[in-house]
């Protein structure tokens, strides 16, 4: 038996623009029917294939609750894989050029307003980012998908960098 694709396994439309609410609905219906304590006066057989739906339903709402991975999750469909040990895509010199640039400027932020700065910037990358996945998406232009994908991804590690310098900072001048 194969394992449905995560947006079938929650009934709901494959789409890179997911109401947070309705996915949230989806996973708790499905998440009902085949919870394993549902199960419990079953055979062996029964609960042990419960289970194995039940750790599905939680991949696949994991997986589609989050932009980047719903959106690497979308490409793969595709045959495209983007964020893996086998990416099929690379990133171009223009997104390898910015991604150094944010990383200097965090690296190099000495005071509060500069991370904040930067803060600010990242936050709006992540979201014209996300709204270029979404006409991507839509226009099903996989490769430019694929190229926004890697951005958000760099965004997100980019922010994660932030949130490190910020907190270094902030021990040394306690």
């Amino acid at each position: 038996m194969s394992t449905p694709d995560y947006f079938s396994l929650l009934n709901i439309a494959p789409s890179f623009e997911i109401d947070p609410k309705a996915l949230e609905t989806a996973y708790f219906a499905q998440q009902r029917l085949y919870h394993p304590d549902r199960f419990v006066k079953k055979s062996p057989e029964d609960r042990q294939a419960a289970l194995l739906r039940s750790v599905e339903i939680n991949a696949a709402y994991e997986t589609l609750k989050k932009p980047l991975t719903r959106a690497q999750y979308l490409l793969h469909l595709q045959g495209i894989e983007v964020g893996t040990e086998s990416d099929t895509v690379k990133p171009s010199g223009q997104l390898l050029m910015e991604t150094m640039q944010w990383r200097e400027a965090i690296d190099e932020a000495d005071a509060p307003e500069l991370l904040e700065e930067l803060d600010n910037l990242l936050n709006t990358l992540a979201t014209k980012t996300t709204t270029a996945m979404a006409a991507c998406f839509r226009a099903a232009e996989w490769q430019a998908m694929a190229q926004e994908t890697l951005r958000l991804g760099y965004v997100s590690k980019a922010q994660e960098a932030l949130a490190a310098r910020r907190k270094r900072l902030k021990t040394r001048s306690a």
